[in-house]
This record gives C-alpha cells, sequence and structure tokens, in this order.
C-alpha cells in the first residue's frame, strides 16, 4: 500500500497536479473557547448531570464528562457500573465547599486561586480525586511560602501525604533555617523518624554539634514518657559524639549520658571521642566570613569578571559564581539570614570606548550549596547601581541610573520585593533622585544618604523624612552601620576633589560628630569599601603605587584590608592580598557574608 501511494503521487506530478497535502495543525483557540464554552454552561446550570455533595451540604451542579476528563477518581466513579455511575447524586467525604469549589474553578479554566488559608485543603482534595498537576501547583505554592514558623507543618504535611518535592524542599529549608526553626513549638510534635531524617544529615547549618543535642533533648522532654524509651536510637543515629566538646560532654544529666552510652571512666570516654577526624562536620561548621568582591575587573578591559572571596582569618581565597550575563554594578545585598540577593546592573559592550550601558531589571538570588544563582522576578524598573536594603522582612531597591533620553539619569523610584510573592511593588519614591548613594536599615527604617542630602524612610507608613545633613556634604561616600551608628567614610566634595573625611551619625540621639581623617595619601588613589568583618568595622582598600625603574615608572595595586577601633579612634591595617590575584575597577563592590568552602572554587 505504501508503494502504490509513492507511485500515486508520481503519476500526479507527470500529469501536472500537485500532490495532495495533508494539514496536522492544532487549533489552540479551539481548546480555550471549548474551555470557555463548558464554564458558561456550568455558570448557568445548563447540561449538567451528576450533582456532587461535599461536606457541610454542600451541593455543585457539573458534568460528568468534564469531571471524569480532570480527575480519574470520577472516571472511575462514573464508569465502573457500580451504584455511583447511575446516580444522580454523589456524596465525597473529607472535601471541603471551598475546596471543592477551586477543584471545578480549575477544571473549567485551567486556573486556580491559592492562598495560605486554602492551599493545604485544596492539596488534600487534589490527592482525594487524584488530580497531581493541582498537587503540584499547591506544593509550588507552599515552597513558595516556607518560612520559620510553618516549614516543620508542612513537612510533616507533605510526609503524611508522600509528596517527595514538598518533603525535600521543606526538610532543606528546616536544615538551612535550623536554630531559629528547633524553637518553634511544631518542632516538638514530630516524630521519632522525622526527627532523625531531619537531624541525621551534612546539610544541617549549625556552627556547633551542642545545638543538635539540645533540640533533641527539648524534643524527648516535650514527652519523657513516650520518648525516653527511643531515645538512646535518636542520639546514636543523630549525635555525631567526636563532635561534642569534652567540658560540654561531662556536664551532661545522668540519664542523657547513659542514652549516649557515655562512659564515667575519663580514658574511655576520650578513646571513643579519638575519631574525630573520621567524622564529617555538619555544613554549618564549615561556614566562613568571607569578604566577596564585584566587579574585579576594570569595566572597559573587555575581561570576564571573577568573584573572589577572601577569608581574611586563614589568608584563603576562593571564588563565587559570577554574576549571570557578566553583569556589572549590580546592587548587592546580604540579608540577615546570609541570602545574598544581586539586582539590576548592565552588560558591557565589546566597546572600548562606549560608556553609556543598557540597564538592566535582573535579580538573582545566591544558592549557597549548589554555588549558582537562581533568578527571581526581575525588577520593575531597570537601573544601574542601585542601592539594596533588607527592612521589615522585604527587600527594597533605591535609586541607581540609566542612560535614557537625553543622556544619563539619576533615579528617584524605589520599589519592594516579597520574596513570598516573588514580586515587586512600587513604593513612594525618593525626595531627590540619587546615584552612587548609600543605604542601610537600623530598626525598621532606611536611611539613604548622599552629598547634602539625608533622608529616612518609614516602610510601614511609606513615607520619607528629613534628617539634618553631615557637616562636610559629599557624595560617593561610604555608610556602614556600626554600634548604632552611622559611620559615613571618605568621597567627593562639591570641588570634585576626593576627601578622607569620617562623620558619624548617632541614631538615637540625632546628632554627627566628626571623627579623624582616614590615613591615606591622595597620590596613591585609593578606592574605598567598608563593611562589618566578625564585629568590627573594616575598609578594604584599593590602593596604586607608583615606582621609577631605570627611569620607567611603573604601577602596582596593593589590596589591603584595616581595621578601626573605636576607643582611639585609629585605623590599621590588619591583612594585605597577594599580588597580581585580581584585578579590582574602580566601581568594585565589597560585601560580607558567610560562605561554605567545600562549595566553592579554591584559588589560593
Amino acid at each position: 500500500m505504501a508503494a502504490s501511494g509513492e507511485v500515486g503521487k508520481l503519476l500526479q506530478v507527470q500529469n501536472g497536479t500537485p500532490p495532495s497535502t495533508n494539514f496536522n495543525g492544532v487549533d489552540a483557540v479551539h481548546a480555550c473557547n471549548m474551555l470557555q464554552q463548558l464554564k458558561a454552561l456550568y455558570d448557568e446550570a445548563q447540561l449538567t448531570d451528576i450533582v456532587v455533595e461535599v461536606d457541610h451540604g454542600k451541593t455543585f451542579s457539573c458534568h460528568r464528562n468534564v469531571l471524569a476528563a480532570i480527575s480519574p477518581y470520577f472516571r472511575s466513579m462514573f464508569t465502573s457500573g457500580l451504584t455511583e455511575s447511575s446516580q444522580r447524586e454523589v456524596r465525597i467525604v473529607g472535601v471541603e465547599s471551598e475546596s471543592m469549589q477551586l477543584v471545578l474553578d480549575y477544571a473549567y479554566t485551567s486556573r486556580v486561586t491559592l492562598s495560605e488559608s486554602n492551599v493545604q485543603a485544596l492539596f488534600t482534595a487534589a490527592s482525594i480525586f487524584q488530580i497531581p498537576a493541582l498537587q503540584d501547583q499547591c506544593a509550588q505554592f507552599m515552597i513558595s511560602r516556607l518560612d520559620p514558623q510553618n516549614c516543620i507543618g508542612v513537612f510533616m504535611f507533605a510526609d503524611a501525604y508522600g509528596h517527595q518535592e514538598l518533603k525535600e524542599r521543606s526538610q532543606d529549608y528546616i536544615r538551612k533555617k535550623f536554630l531559629c526553626v528547633s524553637w518553634e513549638q511544631e518542632f516538638l510534635q514530630m516524630t521519632e523518624e522525622q526527627l532523625v531524617s531531619i537531624l541525621n544529615n551534612d546539610d544541617l547549618n549549625v556552627e556547633k554539634e551542642e545545638h543538635v543535642y539540645e533540640s533533641i533533648v527539648r524534643w524527648a522532654e516535650h514527652d519523657l514518657p513516650g520518648r525516653e524509651a527511643h531515645l538512646a536510637e535518636v542520639f546514636s543515629q543523630c549525635i555525631r559524639l567526636p563532635l561534642l566538646d569534652e567540658a560540654f560532654l561531662s556536664g551532661i544529666p545522668a540519664p542523657f549520658a547513659c542514652a549516649l552510652s557515655l562512659s564515667k571512666d575519663p580514658s574511655e570516654a576520650k578513646a571513643r571521642l579519638a575519631g574525630t577526624n573520621g567524622c564529617s562536620q555538619r555544613l554549618g561548621m564549615t561556614a566562613s566570613e568571607m569578604i566577596i568582591c564585584f566587579d574585579a575587573a576594570h569595566k572597559h578591559s573587555g575581561k570576564k569578571q571573577t568573584v573572589p572571596c577572601l577569608d581574611a582569618a586563614t589568608g584563603r581565597v576562593f571564588k563565587l559564581c559570577k554574576p549571570p550575563n557578566d553583569l556589572r554594578e549590580v546592587g548587592i545585598l546580604v540579608s540577615s539570614e546570609n541570602d545574598i540577593y544581586i539586582g539590576g546592573g548592565y552588560r558591557p559592550s565589546n566597546s572600548e570606548v562606549s560608556i553609556d550601558h543598557r540597564a538592566e531589571s535582573d535579580f538573582w538570588q545566591y544558592e549557597h550549596a549548589g554555588n549558582r544563582w537562581l533568578p527571581r522576578a526581575p525588577l520593575l524598573r531597570a537601573r544601574i547601581g542601585c542601592r539594596l536594603v533588607h527592612c521589615c522582612a522585604k527587600l527594597y531597591a533605591l535609586g541607581g541610573r540609566v542612560y535614557e533620553g537625553d543622556g544619563r539619569n539619576a533615579l528617584k523610584s524605589v520599589e519592594c520585593y516579597d520574596a513570598r510573592d516573588n514580586c515587586w511593588t512600587a513604593v513612594s519614591p525618593m525626595p531627590v533622585a540619587m546615584e552612587f548613594h548609600s543605604a542601610l536599615e537600623y530598626r525598621d527604617r532606611i536611611y539613604v544618604l548622599q552629598g547634602e542630602y539625608f533622608f529616612c524612610f518609614d516602610p510601614r507608613k511609606d513615607y520619607w523624612s528629613h534628617l539634618a545633613p553631615m557637616s562636610v556634604p559629599r557624595s560617593q561616600g561610604l555608610a556602614a552601620l556600626y554600634k548604632n551608628c552611622i559611620y559615613y567614610i571618605a568621597g567627593i566634595c562639591r570641588n570634585h576633589q576626593r576627601t578622607f573625611t569620617v562623620e558619624v551619625y548617632d541614631i538615637e540621639r540625632n546628632t554627627w560628630s566628626r571623627k579623624r581623617d582616614l590615613p591615606f595619601d591622595q597620590a596613591t588613589s585609593p578606592y574605598i569599601k567598608a563593611m562589618l568583618l566578625q564585629g568590627k568595622l573594616h575598609l578594604f582598600v584599593r590602593a596604586t603605587q607608583v615606582m621609577v625603574e631605570e627611569h620607567v615608572f611603573r604601577t602596582s595595586r596593593k589590596n589591603s584590608l584595616y581595621q578601626y577601633d573605636d576607643e582611639v579612634d585609629a585605623w590599621a591595617k590588619v591583612y594585605e592580598t597577594p599580588d597580581r590575584l585580581w584585578d579590582l575597577g574602580r566601581h568594585f563592590e565589597c560585601v560580607v557574608a558567610k560562605l561554605y568552602p567545600q562549595c566553592l572554587q579554591k584559588v589560593l
């Protein structure tokens, strides 16, 4: 038959008749129209042939075919030949009326409106009706809204229903936020198996094994008569004895020491603890506070940037995954929970002379374990050099610049990011457009400084207020919060001269005071970034030195770390990076975050 068909086509071509062609295209509009018509019939209760009754007697008139098409549960009910297949009404136990309405909305429109109040009940209904796509939507919604207060409840819920992704993601969240999560009331409600699945893992974010022991004791004491018999088993699976301090071990009460199988003989106990080298550390125990340098390449050098991470305490240097699309001059934020975000910026052009860059609206969050950047909802307004601030459990992007219309323009606009909804909303703009400004948070307010302007923003009232400016107005200075004061360091004065002036604003007293100038020489053209490292105020300084060798001028750059002693009002160099390790452009940025060396690429 196939050969006959080919001969027919050949004869058609020879006779001058074009061969017939079959069109198998899919009309997407047809599918949408079908859904719209079915929804109209449902809304008008026309041609309905089944009434579904759920809890509290609420009834829904709908179409068997639609229910059978969306749900294997209903398909089996209506085609099994049993009593339900011929009944005009069926009763469903364990499904709330709101959940049934949402299931029907999904069936007739393919859309569903989720909220924190309805998502678990809808997940339950989708489980009963065997609609995995709807279950997955509910799961993704719950994942996006994990927080220390609800993550254990979500984990136990996922465990009860056997949803693997929701279970794993909530477990990961609990391990990441373990120190605060372990004090939640729901932590005490977990079963032995659930507790072990959380604690028996290398990714637990604890700095000391003692935290693990204390969490198990709290869990056991919540129901000691019922859990005492299982305590030894939980300890044996979760506690890594060699990681516990010997002094801590000696203070453990007798009943718990017995469950840990600790010997009263000091020599025997010491022998048991000798295996530290073979006992893997938890993820949180490996964390080091590091200085991260962004834009570690000149913006017109044509080189791809690198993101070095400096562990000043050990001298080790690592590399962080560079920003996607080689973005430069991004806004950078390390939140109080050690989450790293970047936003905006520009993509460098191949031109060596171009200084006009198209602003981007990208927004990314760093994933520590995978050393990668995860995309988040883009900014409402593309912007270069904006400032990101974490305040009142939300993120704010303030100011920056764009190259549009008549050239370079600073921005007044401010927008707010809600991580739970993964969306940005506009808030009241700054009173003045700003770039190269400083912004920081203190007690649920945002303070913004630039030149002669000093503003305070109250997110709860969405209101900006003016504060007294510093005595030496300057732009492009550096602001850092240290001991309830804002330190404003260096900058450029109105006459375009660089200054190394330091002023301090006491937030509680609303007063400025002058401190000793920075001990730097103008000739070295230092570029400075301020940060808090190990609880102390530090400066990261890129200085250029000019040397003459055999009548030839040579330049070299030194990257150094200075620490401030507020008691004597003095700066002292505490570290100098290795030569030629990386090159920092003028617009480099530095932030401090806790990083995990095993997740990074080691350089030195």
